[in-house]
């Protein structure tokens, strides 16, 4: 698997019983009585945020935009495990067409997510919703979907105004999969087609070993939430209760390969980097000495045709 046990986190000491003080939501955050304290864990030092954005510029049209965002909050300890809780958000917007003319469309999320030392998202959690900027702005309500693992599957809860679900799924078979540790599968939708909350390139960098190797080549098995319905109907309710149909929708396998090193140019910066290639529609990413992954290469944009990649943003940009 992308993380060996015993290499993810560097540093990790229990706090026992200690006191501290709060800190600042820009600074790192102090780990309270029964969490746990690490220098870096999974490649993040707490606090650390990682944002990403479509380049090159005009790869979309005038006013369109895509942007993600990663941010190790805290690190807990739970039976003898250790738990990052990263805070997740992204936002897109798309021109559209309204009965006032164009508007923009912007998808707003933000989430959180519970990943142990080995990468396994143990919960994930998001709330979304849509918006209308122009003469006639609009918002919509607010959906927001949990899953949380639960012995061999995860309990999906969907809540959206005045109404919530819950079902139920198993984790699709993997080699690596380890349902006991948990290991062996990482949170992450492979695609290059469109564009989603998912494709957030610092959840992909936690599938690929902290230092790679020069030949490396691993199947992969990933996660892939789904969003929520405004209006779900019997159908939608039956094709969630379906749990062989589950087992298509919520997991891709990917091979993962190293390939040769070179220099990429980045935001004015030039950085020595990894290939990885990526079978299926996700392409290449690549991945610096510090282990980021600080770029994915996508399909076209399926309204511009023009070559378009997500890149991260460094924070003299922001």
């Amino acid at each position: 698997m992308g993380r060996t046990r015993g290499k993810a986190v560097i540093l990790f000491a229990l706090l026992a019983g200690a006191t501290v003080g709060a800190a600042s939501i820009d600074s790192a955050t102090i780990a309270a009585p029964g969490e746990a304290a690490a220098a870096t864990f999974l490649g993040f030092e707490i606090g650390e945020e990682r944002r990403y954005v479509i380049a090159p510029e005009g790869a979309m049209r005038d006013g369109e935009s895509a942007t993600w965002s990663t941010r190790l909050d805290r690190v807990e300890a739970a039976e003898g495990r250790s738990i990052g809780v990263f805070e997740l958000t992204h936002s897109e917007s798309r021109q559209g067409l309204g009965l006032a003319g164009t508007m923009l469309v912007k998808w707003n999320y933000r989430g959180e997510a519970r990943i142990n030392e080995f990468g396994f998202p143990e919960e994930v959690r998001f709330s979304m919703y849509e918006e209308h900027i122009g003469e006639a702005p609009w918002r919509g309500v607010l959906m927001s979907a949990a899953y949380t693992l639960d012995g061999d599957g995860y309990i999906k809860t969907v809540r959206v105004p005045n109404q919530e679900w819950q079902f139920t799924f198993g984790v699709a078979t993997h080699d690596d999969l380890d349902l006991d540790v948990p290991s062996g599968m990482f949170l992450f939708r492979p695609q290059a087609a469109g564009i989603d909350f998912f494709m957030n390139p610092a959840l992909l960098g936690f599938a690929v070993p902290e230092l790679v190797p020069d030949t490396w080549k691993q199947r992969v098995l990933f996660f892939r939430p789904t969003y929520p319905v405004r209006f779900p109907g019997a159908r939608y309710v039956a094709n969630e209760r379906n749990r062989v149909a589950a087992i298509r929708r919520y997991y891709a396998k990917r091979t993962l390969e190293a390939k040769e090193s070179s220099e990429l140019q980045i935001g004015g910066r030039t950085l020595n980097v990894r290939k990885i290639d990526v079978t299926g529609t996700a392409r290449a990413a690549f991945v610096d000495e510090f282990g980021r992954v600080v770029r994915i290469d996508l399909d076209p944009d399926p309204i511009t045709r023009r070559d378009r990649y997500i890149r991260i943003l460094f924070p003299s940009e922001y």
